[in-house]
């Protein structure tokens, strides 16, 4: 699958938290305060929504109501990727 083949690929220069919730209102506050880390230059993007079919997170919460908020941290020099799943 082409998503599969270009997420591994940026994923070697990306690290995630990702918070996993119930509320859909709760994953746009999570969103909204991590926000302004936009400026900081280790922050990349902050998204949320409902978890479909997102390759970041984990199937057993695909299409089972759960939303989400992803912060993806840019690597710096030789640091490994690192992601962490947080159930909120």
């Amino acid at each position: 699958m082409l998503i599969t083949k270009y997420f591994k690929e940026v994923a070697k220069m990306s690290s995630y938290k990702i918070y996993l919730t119930k509320s859909s209102e709760v994953a746009g506050l999570i969103a909204r305060a991590r926000g302004g880390e936009l400026k900081t230059e280790d922050v990349i993007s902050i998204g949320h929504g409902a978890i479909l079919n997102d390759e970041r997170i984990p199937a057993i919460y695909h299409n089972k109501g759960y939303f989400y908020c992803a912060v993806e941290l840019k690597n710096s020099g030789n640091d490994n990727m690192t992601y962490e799943l947080i159930i909120c």
